[in-house]
């Protein structure tokens, strides 16, 4: 990576890093582009010369934490067969690493976003399925289910460990919840 590629990302963090640091102080509705150059002390032109609007702002960190994470989920959550405490349990160690931001995205409306990583992960371990497939409720009931425990587990303050929720989870998952 070249000195300016290396650039780019140090102000797109920096970008990312203002905006939640305004999220602690304001709601996302509120926050306007002057406020962002400032929380995160780039120029006007660096900030559109990165992002077209401060959406697209939370698609480029939650594409980040994807590319350098291979967050949140591994493994194939729908195979009863294989032991998949180790790659939940890798998720749920991931995410409480980013539980403060990820829980500010929650406190403001903002849960789209986090939904759309989650769906898009274990859609990525488990692969896609046709339209017509009925397997592809279970799937959603999948990623509804990780959604919710998650948002629960954070918006509580994450009281029990990554360990601990990831084994409720692939309980509530494998048993079902009227079990």
């Amino acid at each position: 990576m070249n000195h300016s590629q290396q650039e780019n990302l140090r102000v797109k963090d920096q970008i990312v890093d203002g905006l939640f640091s305004l999220l602690k102080e304001k709601s996302f509705s509120s926050i306007k582009i002057t406020d962002l150059i400032q929380s995160a002390n780039v120029a006007r032109a660096s900030y559109y010369r990165n992002f077209d609007q401060i959406e697209d702002i939370l698609v480029y960190y939650f594409q980040d934490l994807q590319r350098d994470r291979q967050y949140p989920l591994q493994g194939n959550p729908l195979h009863d067969k294989q032991n998949d405490l180790p790659g939940v349990q890798e998720s749920f160690e991931l995410i409480y690493a980013e539980k403060e931001r990820i829980t500010l995205l929650l406190k403001n409306g903002l849960s789209d976003y986090f939904y759309q990583l989650l769906s898009d992960q274990i859609i990525d371990a488990v692969g896609d399925m046709s339209a017509n497939s009925p397997e592809r409720y279970r799937l959603n009931v999948v990623i509804g289910t990780m959604f919710s425990i998650i948002s629960e587990w954070l918006l509580s303050g994450a009281k029990e460990s990554p360990n601990e929720m990831a084994k409720i989870t692939l309980y509530y998952l494998k048993n079902g919840v009227l079990a």
